[in-house]
């Protein structure tokens, strides 16, 4: 009876053991798996975030390329820089592919980079063309849009605003999470999200159509519909600046368009294509007067889209590059 005791003593401590020793290597086994897990995802990050660098700078290094012998646009740069799926469609490194792209609402998505000084600079422009231009991008009517462009460009003005004369700080100070409004320049359009009256849809929309980089000249030979009615023109004329622009396919950036080379001389290049009537040719000669417009540009946006290979792993990127600094002023993930 004693030794079947012993026996019953053993079996149940060693069962016990057993279990305690299965307990422990499932233990062992699942936090392994948590750090290889961990490990990978690590990996991931790191792969797609060389992938992104890498795709930058390579764009960086294209569009230096581009204005090597030259620094004035050129029918051929447009076409490269704005309209190039040989170049910005596939980036590939260790089998991970990215692409750069952006998307125009009446022509869906291309491959290639944006010009920046296409848009209206929020730290130059005044309240009559940021007015203009949230009438036409976010369709609102001319009192609210002036209230929207006025708290907008209030953000940057020390004390008061030079527009409606009212200090602002209050509206600041008041909120739940207050916070001081900034009294200097833009230093990044996601500041906009800051200011006053301001939403995240809003903020999507114009970012498309607003800048900080360059001085705050316009070049007209990539500034869309929306910039050209903020800067004043009728619209009757900026559907002939565009129709010589975009030559006979009626497309930006392919073989057939038209590139200014002179601000001075785009009225008269325009009337050797199409009438214009002396009150336009007076519209853009103001625009010249004013030291409104350019030909060329020095700063161009990079949205850059990556997936890892045999994973759904992916990410996007938004950086801004400086030909006149050489360096990537911007980037956000």
């Amino acid at each position: 009876m004693i030794l079947n005791r012993r026996k019953a003593f053993v079996l149940i401590f060693t069962v016990w053991v057993l279990g305690f020793l299965t307990v422990l290597v499932v233990g062992l086994a699942a936090g392994i798996r948590q750090k290889i897990v961990l490990l990978e995802k690590l990996d991931q990050r790191s792969r797609i975030r060389y992938l992104l660098e890498a795709a930058v700078k390579y764009s960086d290094s294209y569009i230096g390329s581009q204005f090597n012998s030259s620094s004035q646009y050129t029918v051929g740069i447009k076409m490269n820089l704005h309209n190039n799926p040989n170049i910005f469609s596939q980036f590939v490194l260790a089998g991970d592919t990215a692409s750069i792209s952006y998307t125009l609402p009446d022509q869906g998505e291309i491959f290639g980079v944006v010009d920046e000084e296409r848009k209206i600079n929020l730290n130059t422009t005044n309240v009559s063309i940021l007015t203009r231009l949230i009438e036409k991008v976010l369709l609102f009517k001319s009192d609210h849009a002036q209230k929207l462009a006025s708290d907008i460009l209030d953000w940057r003005q020390f004390g008061q605003s030079q527009v409606s004369g009212f200090f602002s700080d209050e509206y600041y100070n008041n909120l739940e999470y207050p916070y001081v409004k900034k009294d200097a320049n833009y230093e990044t359009l996601d500041e906009l999200l800051l200011v006053k009256g301001v939403t995240k849809e809003m903020y999507e929309k114009l970012i498309n159509y607003v800048t900080i980089y360059g001085e705050g000249k316009v070049n007209i030979n990539t500034a869309p519909m929306q910039v050209l009615y903020a800067l004043g023109l009728e619209e009757s004329l900026i559907e002939k600046i565009l129709e010589v622009r975009q030559g006979k396919d009626k497309t930006e950036a392919t073989a057939d368009d038209y590139v200014f080379l002179k601000t001075f001389d785009v009225a008269t290049e325009i009337t050797t294509i199409v009438r214009l009537e002396s009150t336009e040719v007076h519209a853009i000669d103001l625009l010249n007067k004013q030291n409104f417009l350019t030909t060329t540009s020095s700063y161009f946006s990079i949205e850059a889209q990556a997936r890892l290979a045999h994973s759904l792993f992916s990410k996007k990127i938004r950086a801004v590059i400086s030909l006149r600094e050489n360096k990537i002023m911007y980037w956000r993930e």
